[in-house]
């Protein structure tokens, strides 16, 4: 099925950074095309991350601020799926023997286009070894700055001979608190319902619950403990920092309609310094559910040459002193 070129050598390249006069972001080509800062310029003329910010030196996808999941998002339960009646494995990449995230946030990216404010990375799987996942695809992202915003841009592209599954999403990881101490986050991201799951695999639809509900209104974000996917996501949510005086609210595309909000918690049951809010295209081991005939769980089929395309934009307010 995979029609490979013969692997090529991508030159490491250093992280780059986009900027306008409030907003500042570093973005890693060699690390999935990875954001690993986003920072909003405070009144006293200090960079504050609105995101965590990652280690100088990780080489780990899981610590920068936000990765990109392509050509599938969240867990492939088993490392296993069935497409078309076919079955195909990948190689587990998670401690739960699942396969996680897409393979296009371990691999390095090519920049193709950049300027002071923009910046436009390519990745092409048969250009890599060892990718993991049967269909030859590529990736395209492009961020774009502004003085109050970030727009971020992603497809996924099947470069095969055959159709493909495929999804694709954004794996943001905010801080809790910005610069003010006092700080009590706030979430709004209206959604239907939520996927009851075992191991963070759906079981069954979606449905309404308390969790949704809550969802639905601006309200502080606590210490829920979650990891849970929902359906029905408007396309819009808000997060707040009243005693920093930001929100943010995020704008996704028609093709982002499922949303996974994960609040970690430490060994002691404490939350831990981030949370994530992610727009995703579809569900938590939706291969495997589309085949088994569930509806709604966001897999596109793409034919040969066919694309996916996502978009995400950030816009920053500020707020009134409290």
């Amino acid at each position: 099925m995979r029609t490979p070129l013969a692997p090529g050598t991508i030159a490491p390249m250093p992280p780059l950074t986009i900027e306008s006069p409030s907003l500042r972001a570093a973005i890693d080509p060699d690390l999935g095309a990875s954001l690993m800062d986003l920072s909003l310029l405070t009144g006293d003329g200090h960079w504050s991350p609105l995101m965590r910010r990652a280690p100088s030196a990780t080489c780990r996808c899981d610590e920068t601020a936000m990765f990109l999941m392509a050509p599938w998002t969240n867990r492939i339960a088993g490392a296993s799926f069935t497409f078309q009646g076919k079955p195909f494995d990948l190689r587990p990449n998670f401690p739960d023997n699942s396969a996680i995230h897409g393979d296009a946030r371990s691999r390095p990216w090519r920049i193709t286009d950049r300027t002071p404010v923009s910046a436009t990375l390519l990745l092409d799987s048969r250009e890599h070894e060892g990718v993991n996942f049967p269909w030859a695809f590529g990736a395209l992202a492009r961020y774009e700055i502004s003085p109050d915003a970030i727009e971020i841009d992603l497809s996924v592209t099947n470069l095969d001979r055959e159709p493909m599954p495929a999804g694709l999403g954004f794996h943001p990881f905010f801080r809790r608190r910005l610069w003010a101490d006092r700080d009590e986050v706030r979430l709004r991201a209206p959604v239907g319902g939520r996927y009851p799951c075992e191991n963070q695999i759906p079981t069954a639809p979606a449905i309404g619950d308390t969790i949704s509900a809550a969802l639905r209104e601006l309200a502080p974000l606590g210490n829920p403990g979650l990891d849970d996917v929902f359906n029905a996501f408007s396309g819009e949510a808000t997060i707040e920092w009243p005693a920093s005086g930001v929100r943010l609210t995020m704008s996704c595309s028609e093709s982002l309609d499922h949303l996974v909000v994960f609040t970690p918690r430490d060994a002691s049951g404490g939350a831990l310094s981030h949370f994530c809010v992610e727009p995703v295209s579809m569900v938590n081991d939706g291969f495997n559910l589309a085949e088994q005939g569930q509806t709604g769980t966001g897999v596109r089929v793409l034919e040969p040459g066919q694309t996916l395309e996502g978009r995400v934009r950030m816009s920053i307010e500020r707020l009134p002193a409290p």
